[in-house]
């Protein structure tokens, strides 16, 4: 079977927010496996080896979201892309890891002694990692671009690999770009000080590949009766700031309602411009030249104290008790169940590059570049460090009609002789998003389809 490479420009980039792209040749089949899209971004003042594109999202954090439609019909989706993609990139086992520099679980990789101003969360070297994650660049012409699979972005299409346009006659994907530095990019000023601004998208192109042949064609669409597949879907809901004591709140959501849940995953995405976001020194402090966005900045789920969360399906509690996480009525201070909360998170979606305990919310000893002070918590308090990245995922498998989200966290009180590393960035307000793993199927019979939830 011979195939076409096409490379299609958007039709629509005139705001630079927003870019459509036509798949729109006659009596071809686009290929999902071959279809990529190019992306990428320059800025003032992002000098090359010194800024870079997201962590742990790397370009696909310049997108919003993606939609794949026919005419009006949705045929895939996939709302707020950066922090899924996020996840995606923390979604590796710990040897994958260690081979990307994401984040491997062994102490030297965790924190450096004799250096006053390092993250206990993972150590930071832009000029070692500078060739790994790309740069924007300070224009068009310096800026590195990346490609990006659609299949990453959009789960439906690993299993609709093919589009007809003899049954697909209208395709666009619409690509929609996010205008959040501290979710674009790792380091939000160059290493003299001058802050990145100005960031534009570079015009994105759609690199796909299709086939012509008639009778291969006709053979695809003889074999896409009734096509299965699994689509990401999101709904969300604001937490308020927590000033004292301990925070509960039911929140109901109604966007997955008459629809079959197979995964969830919940994330805890921050607010604040800075808290959480933004590197700090060990004393707390923010450490502004140069300013590093934490772990994935604004795309990063913010580690939480004492969290706990459950669900209730159709009037029924997914786990017993107060659910995953902090058990008031075992340890009182420290919480349990952190470890049984990562543990269902990997059971659901697979290996994560977080360590045991590195989804635990801790002290943080001012004396941290004293080797004797590290020797001693990790001997006796192991656990009690403070980390960046907490994310919950669990299984449904049920149609939904009601879905209620139990979540749960702790004030965090600073000062003292053992400090809380920046201690308002786990008590600032919270988006947190749900994302459901939904299976969806597409119906083709005499050239025409429907789509349709199970």
């Amino acid at each position: 079977m011979s195939s076409t490479i096409n490379i299609i420009d958007p039709v629509y980039f005139n705001n630079k927010s927003r870019a459509e792209f036509r798949l729109d040749h006659h009596d071809v089949a686009y290929l999902s496996s071959g279809c990529y899209l190019s992306l990428g971004a320059h800025a003032t003042n992002a000098l090359l080896t010194e800024v870079n594109y997201n962590r742990r999202a790397g370009v696909a954090g310049l997108v919003r979201s993606l939609r794949l439609l026919d005419g009006a019909t949705v045929l895939a989706q996939l709302d707020n892309a950066g922090s899924w993609m996020a996840f995606r990139g923390l979604n590796k086992d710990n040897a994958d890891a260690f081979s990307k520099k994401m984040m491997p679980c062994s102490a030297t990789a965790l924190m450096q002694n004799g250096i006053a101003n390092y993250l206990v969360q993972e150590t930071i070297s832009t000029a070692d990692e500078a060739t790994q994650r790309g740069q924007p660049g300070i224009s068009e012409a310096t800026c590195s671009l990346g490609y990006i699979a659609i299949t990453e972005f959009l789960k439906e299409l690993e299993t609709l690999r093919v589009l007809p346009t003899r049954v697909f006659t209208n395709l666009r994907l619409v690509v929609e770009f996010s205008t959040d530095l501290t979710a674009m990019l790792q380091q939000q000023s160059s290493n003299a000080g001058a802050a990145v601004s100005n960031l534009e998208q570079v015009r994105p192109i759609l690199v796909v590949e299709s086939v012509s042949d008639p009778a291969v064609i006709q053979s695809m669409i003889a074999d896409m009766s009734n096509v299965r597949m699994d689509c990401i879907e999101s709904d969300q809901f604001a937490l308020a700031s927590v000033a004292a004591g301990r925070q509960s709140v039911s929140q109901q959501l109604r966007g997955f309602n008459s629809k079959i849940v197979n995964r969830l995953l919940i994330v805890n995405q921050p607010t604040s411009n800075t808290d959480g976001i933004l590197q700090t020194a060990e004393d707390g402090t923010e450490a502004v030249n140069p300013t590093v966005a934490l772990d994935s900045g604004r795309l990063n789920s913010l580690v939480q104290n004492q969290l706990t969360i459950n669900a209730r399906v159709n009037g029924s509690n997914v786990f017993q008790g107060q659910g995953l996480g902090f058990d008031t009525t075992q340890t009182g201070t420290v919480g349990c169940g952190t470890n049984h909360r990562l543990g269902t998170l990997t059971d659901t979606w697979g290996d994560v590059a977080i360590c045991a305990g590195g989804n635990s919310c801790g002290l943080v000893f001012t004396g941290l570049n004293d080797e004797g002070t590290i020797n001693n918590l990790l001997g006796v308090n192991m656990g009690q460090f403070f980390y960046g990245s907490d994310y919950t995922g669990f299984r449904v498998m049920d149609r939904v009609s009601h879905l209620e989200i139990d979540y749960g966290r702790s004030f965090v009180v600073g000062g003292g002789a053992n400090n809380i590393m920046n201690s308002s960035t786990p008590n600032q307000a919270l988006n947190v998003i749900v994302y459901a793993e939904i299976p969806k199927v597409v119906q083709i019979q005499n050239g025409s389809y429907r789509v349709a939830y199970l």
